[in-house]
């Protein structure tokens, strides 16, 4: 896989760490406990356009693995401190050329305040082919990002985040300028919840030799749903799609997805 598609399956890295909202929250984020949590998520996908090319193309299956493992400090009212360490692993079915497997580490700074939570993070990843032959790429970010939920009705949330970060490509091939905004509504009932989403992000190459301005939009939606027996145990069904407008055209694609998967979360 090269860099480019690894860079645009994982566009939201760095920003995820920093503005992850759990996909099963329907009120408004929880502050989670300071402590040690371990989080596992595994389970098959299908994406129809696994190596992001333009045109039509054909679809494949994967299984995907997800472990972090994390601790949280709380500094003061409103105020944390979030170390973590994650490793990746996503294994296709039909060209293991698209599968990867990654590790990556972020340190991440909050602060709620005025019913909003504001992060400062920093982050790095590195990754491997599937059949762990070939480096692909790492990099580091430095992000800053929001998120603010309200209360529509009972059980019934409105979500929105946004943020910017600098990425750094050790090869130093190229840096990037990235932006991404999201907004989401989820709606709980019982133990299920449904939630149905959106989202825009910007990125910017500054440091390509030929083409040194080259920009990708993307736009995505995506719809679920999960069902938690216990706290901290759910499994869920998630459809997405998104689509990649770039100022060159080999970077132009469409990519639809389902992914069901089952997660567990321990803390200690």
């Amino acid at each position: 896989m090269n860099k480019r598609v690894f860079a645009n399956r994982l566009a939201g890295t760095a920003l995820g760490l920093v503005l992850a909202t759990p996909f099963a929250a329907a009120q408004a984020p929880k502050t989670p406990p300071a402590g040690t949590s371990l989080t596992m998520t595994l389970g098959p996908g299908w994406s129809s356009n696994p190596g992001e090319l333009p045109g039509r193309q054909k679809g494949d299956g994967y299984f995907s693995l997800d472990t972090t493992l994390s601790h949280r400090w709380a500094l003061w009212d409103g105020g944390a401190l979030t170390l973590s360490g994650s490793g990746y692993s996503e294994l296709y079915v039909r060209d293991d050329s698209n599968g990867i497997h990654r590790l990556a580490s972020s340190l991440t700074l909050s602060q709620r305040w005025q019913e909003a939570t504001f992060t400062l993070g920093v982050s790095a990843r590195t990754a491997a082919n599937q059949r762990l032959t070939a480096h692909d790429s790492a990099s580091q970010d430095i992000a800053l990002g929001i998120s603010r939920s309200f209360t529509l009705a009972e059980k019934l949330a409105f979500t929105i985040t946004g943020g910017a970060s600098r990425r750094f490509y050790q090869d130093g091939a190229e840096h990037q300028l990235r932006a991404r905004a999201g907004a989401s509504l989820a709606r709980t009932i019982d133990k299920w919840t449904f939630r149905i989403g959106g989202g825009f992000s910007y990125a910017l190459e500054d440091k390509t030799p030929l083409l040194p301005r080259i920009n990708d939009r993307t736009i995505s939606a995506n719809i679920g749903a999960t069902y938690e027996w216990e706290k901290d145990r759910e499994v869920s069904l998630k459809m997405t799609w998104s689509r990649t407008y770039s100022s060159l055209p080999i970077n132009r694609f469409r990519t639809f997805g389902i992914v069901p998967q089952a997660a567990a979360t321990l803390r200690f």
